[in-house]
């Protein structure tokens, strides 16, 4: 019944409406997904295959449009969906020139990703003192490892929206960058509507990541969310939690491979010691190891005296059966 209401009113009548690209996603089979918010409200929307490379632009979250098309609405899960034709950017959009393209046009896009530290000697963390990440990444941090294996954090609090957001992070993150003791960075923060996400989009904070020598590695909003910053950091996870995760693997890792490598030499000098005492147990007073006579070789004389043992019993046990015939012979014949 809603079906029939909605697309009686609404299908087939196409036209435009604008507001902001949030939950950008591109299926398997080449659709393109996309939630259209505004301050009060949000609708679905989807890109067919055939049109979704059509555009002179690059669809991204956070970006200013104004789709055409008409409504469809789904049983299956109650919702109304706009079915994209056409879209443009909005007037907003067109004055100002994307991050990419100016990223591009200084050389640092796409970026060179670079690989994370052999050993992490400590985490710097930017987020902001109130933020609910910080409870998610302590818990699923402190819960993946062995305290003294894990890298100590350091905390950068920062102002993750409004306007003194983008420069309060990219102050963070050279700071942390020019720190001797740092050698990775992350940046994380809870979930939240398109324009709490804002700050992360921007052309300041990606220019601070691809120019930090310090890896860095972000999580930032849910899953679904997606920044301009998660594009170009050397690694990007899901959520918070998964950053924690990430990171917790790195140290583990590590140490592994640190006692993997220190445990070689090691076992060889107790295994070599303890031949050592073995030996010179049978060794003579005052011989020392490493040069003993050839003629010395214990296991052959241990194999000696053992043999002559058990020709021995043999000798005894065939004499032994000789007189025994020998009786029975006797006193058969009596």
């Amino acid at each position: 019944m809603i079906r029939s209401i909605v697309e009686a009113e609404t299908l087939e009548h196409y036209f435009w409406v604008g507001g902001r690209i949030d939950r950008y996603f591109k299926s398997e089979l080449g659709h393109v997904y996309f939630d259209l918010v505004d301050d009060r409200s949000r609708i679905r929307c989807m890109i067919r295959e055939e049109s979704a490379g059509s555009f002179p632009f690059e669809l991204r979250n956070h970006l200013d449009v104004e789709v055409y098309g008409d409504v469809r609405f789904y049983e299956d899960r109650a919702e109304a969906q706009i079915n994209v034709t056409n879209l443009r950017l909005s007037f907003n959009a067109v004055d100002t020139a994307p991050a990419v393209d100016r990223l591009r046009a200084q050389g640092l896009y796409p970026p060179d990703k670079r690989m994370p530290p052999s050993q992490i000697r400590r985490i710097g963390v930017i987020t902001s003192r109130s933020s609910r990440a910080i409870g998610d990444f302590e818990s699923a941090y402190q819960n993946a490892g062995e305290r003294g294996v894990l890298a100590p954090v350091e905390w950068k609090y920062v102002i993750l929206e409004g306007e003194r957001a983008i420069q309060s992070i990219v102050d963070a993150i050279r700071a942390l960058d020019k720190s001797r003791e740092i050698n990775l960075i992350a940046i994380i923060r809870g979930g939240g509507r398109s324009e709490n996400l804002a700050a992360f989009d921007s052309f300041e904070i990606a220019e601070a990541v691809i120019c930090s020598k310090t890896f860095v590695v972000t999580g930032i909003g849910h899953h679904r969310d997606s920044s301009l910053a998660d594009e170009v950091a050397d690694q990007a996870a899901s959520t918070p939690t998964a950053v924690a995760h990430f990171l917790a693997e790195l140290c583990l890792r590590e140490a592994s491979e640190t006692t993997r490598t220190a445990s070689r030499p090691t076992e060889y000098r107790t295994a070599a010691r303890s031949s050592q005492r073995e030996y010179a147990s049978r060794t003579a007073p005052g011989q020392k190891i490493g040069s003993v006579s050839q003629e010395y070789s214990p296991p052959a004389a241990n194999w000696s005296r053992t043999t002559k043992a058990l020709i021995g019993i043999l000798l005894i046990l065939a004499v032994a059966s000789v007189v025994f015939l020998i009786a029975l012979l006797i006193a058969q014949t009596r």
